[in-house]
């Protein structure tokens, strides 16, 4: 079980860079673009489409390492409340659902992929297919993270799991 804290620790890692690599990177496309559209009257062809497509990305990754620090969209009021095994019970009814959501959207995903992702983007000729995988990818990410958390939960493993 003490496996399963390391290979998170890992794979949490992993996504902070790529999503923060992924941040510097729109942070200098933003400014090197609007300093050659201000300063020169110039631009950088593909360099808005490559921003939302990185953009794309990091929100999807983003939502699949906040789930991983329980720092997603919640409202802890009641749960907050609860004690014992009602806690760990609504803890666990809580990732599942959103487990499930996650998966609902993948599930729905992939024909929309294989129905759209054939065109290509206008200015970077990207196939469609690549930048529609986030979801995917993303709501995969945040399904492992919801049932790593909720088999640490049941095992009381959760205090083991590193502060942030």
């Amino acid at each position: 079980m003490k496996r399963l804290i390391h290979i998170e620790r890992i794979a949490s890692r992993v996504l902070e860079s790529a999503v923060t690599i992924f941040f510097f990177i729109i942070l200098s496309l933003t400014i090197i673009l609007v300093v050659l559209r201000y300063g020169f009257n110039s631009t950088i062809i593909g360099g808005n489409e490559a921003m939302e497509y990185l953009f794309i990305y990091t929100t999807a990754l983003g939502a699949a390492v906040s789930v991983g620090r329980e720092e997603h969209i919640k409202i802890s009021f009641f749960k907050d409340k609860l004690r014992g095994g009602y806690h760990k019970g609504v803890t666990i009814l809580n990732l599942a659902l959103i487990g499930f959501i996650n998966a609902v959207m993948v599930w729905y995903s992939l024909p929309w992929i294989r129905s759209a992702g054939y065109f290509e983007s206008p200015v970077l000729r990207i196939p469609n297919s690549i930048v529609q995988t986030s979801i995917p990818a993303g709501c995969t990410l945040v399904i492992l993270y919801c049932i790593n958390h909720i088999v640490l939960e049941l095992f009381n493993l959760k205090s083991s799991m590193p502060q942030r």
